[in-house]
């Protein structure tokens, strides 16, 4: 089975692996057009990563951004329609490295523009550009636009990018330290290293550049009232299911609901199961679900009979696809087990994780368990 020990820092979903954000929506870097300009014509530089999840695809579908922006009724319903036509594409690319996924990416994107070009006015996309250049934080420098607005030397944005891909190192290093035992102070690292980033973004600045910078974000908008969506969970692509009837995520509407990939003969899946039977447990029936998806790697784990009779053993009385056939997998762009994702309550992708829960005793388990609880609490769409 594939290691996944090392790989849990790709993990959280709009998560906190990404270092140069500002501290309440995280996402990275994002590249908008100057008012008027094509959208085929913007293509992402050479030092540019295009995030994915997209911070589109939340503050789009953000009732506070709506009210921001002074959208219609019609206009709120076509913009998400356009956010939903290219969301699952765009996330489904998220594990590439930026080399690979950046064309695609930025093709994505571009279509999303083109659309809100047509449905925005031009102060509604000029206070949209802000919104977004406020939550890409000190890595907007690097947006080819606002490299523009800023003048930016090519020396300037070389030595940027330099600072930031350091920055990211450093976060590489933090999250696979397995001596640090504490979210909590995992979070406090992450905080301090995106101060420093800051601080050393910043100093590559003049003083015109830092307030034209300012001047671009305009005036101040509450991020942490907008949720980080990633995109619509696709629907399971699975004929045969033990425990149950063939499950929909559309009829799971109203509860929270955590997907995970796994296969009965990988020992890091093996050692985390018993935390989803604890989360059964915790949280109530009429909030919260588990579905789980038998993905197969070897000749043994295609015999549908032994996944019942391993999945009986570990106690697994909830719904298990069986995904011989990798439908699943593929509509997911999963390629890790155990890979464990959590679904709001409204049926979008909020959080994933790649890896066993607690490994080396880190926190892992508590952190998802924790953004399970807030999920249920959240007030229904």
């Amino acid at each position: 089975m594939q290691n996944t020990n090392n790989i849990q820092l790709a993990a959280v979903a709009v998560g906190k692996s990404i270092l140069l954000r500002l501290p309440v929506l995280v996402i990275l870097s994002v590249a908008w057009p100057g008012i008027g300009r094509a959208a085929s014509q913007i293509m992402p530089s050479q030092h540019e990563i295009i995030p994915i999840p997209h911070p589109v695809t939340s503050l789009l579908r953000s009732k506070a951004v709506h009210r921001e922006l002074g959208l219609s009724a019609v206009q709120i319903g076509e913009a998400e329609e356009a956010v939903a036509q290219i969301d699952l594409p765009l996330w489904r690319l998220r594990d590439l490295p930026a080399e690979k996924r950046n064309g695609d990416a930025a093709s994505l994107i571009g279509q999303l523009r083109a659309r809100l070009s047509e449905l925005l006015s031009v102060r509604q996309l000029e206070r949209l550009n802000q919104i977004v250049w406020q939550a890409q934080g000190i890595e907007a420098v690097l947006d080819p636009q606002v490299a523009a607005r800023l003048n930016l030397s090519a020396q300037q944005i070389s030595n940027i990018a330099a600072l930031r891909d350091a920055s990211y190192k450093k976060l590489t290093a933090l999250q696979r330290n397995t001596q640090i035992r504490s979210e909590s102070q995992r979070t406090i690292y992450v905080q301090q290293l995106q101060a420093e980033a800051r601080q050393n973004i910043l100093a590559l600045l003049n003083s015109y550049q830092r307030q034209t910078l300012t001047a671009l974000t305009g005036r101040p908008f509450d991020l942490s009232r907008v949720k980080s969506i990633a995109c619509k969970a696709p629907e399971f692509e699975v004929d045969t299911w033990l425990n149950s009837a063939p499950v929909k995520l559309s009829e799971l509407k109203g509860k929270v609901t955590v997907v995970h990939f796994y296969a009965f003969g990988c020992g890091n899946c093996i050692r985390t199961l018993p935390y989803y039977n604890d989360w059964l447990r915790h949280f109530d029936a009429e909030s919260f679900r588990v579905v789980a998806i038998h993905r197969p790697e070897t000749k043994q784990e295609r015999d549908i009979e032994k996944v019942k009779d391993r999945a009986a053993k570990a106690g697994m009385e909830y719904p298990i696809a069986i995904d011989n056939n990798s439908k699943a997998w593929q509509a997911w762009a999963n390629h890790i087990w155990p890979s464990i994702y959590l679904i709001d309550k409204d049926g979008y992708i909020r959080y994933w994780w790649y890896g066993e829960l607690n490994w080396q005793g880190a926190e892992s388990e508590k952190y998802l368990r924790d953004r399970i609880h807030q999920l249920i609490k959240e007030p229904d769409h």
